[in-house]
């Protein structure tokens, strides 16, 4: 099975839905793509709140807003591909074009990071 990471990210409060997703997919995911080679696969899933279940399926509670404004998958071929990517995350310049880049469009303290099977 390829190693799998989920990012949850929340974009600035300062910058439309629109605008989040045209940056993310325009400048942040070229970026991703350049810095780390061992990426194979970097999906991003926008959550809508027009899609939200609540009143369909109310497992949640009543508060509508979703904390979180896209699901980010990244994918690798082996175990190899996942260490590279974090060996390469370590490096301070890749560290500082990231987050420069990344607060331009969303809030890097609420991101959350899972490794998933």
């Amino acid at each position: 099975m390829m190693p799998r990471l989920i990012a949850l990210i929340c974009k600035r409060e300062s910058v439309s839905a629109e605008e989040f997703q045209n940056y993310y997919e325009k400048n942040h995911a070229p970026l991703i793509e350049s810095l780390f080679p061992t990426l194979k696969g970097y999906k991003r899933t926008y959550l809508l709140e027009s899609n939200m279940l609540n009143d369909a399926l109310p497992l949640e509670s009543d508060n509508n807003a979703s904390p979180f404004d896209v699901i980010t998958e990244l994918t690798f071929d082996d175990e190899d591909g996942l260490e590279q990517f974090f060996a390469r995350g370590a490096d301070e310049e890749v560290v500082d074009a990231i987050r420069n880049d990344e607060a331009n469009f969303l809030d890097g303290k609420k991101t959350i990071m899972y490794r998933v099977e």
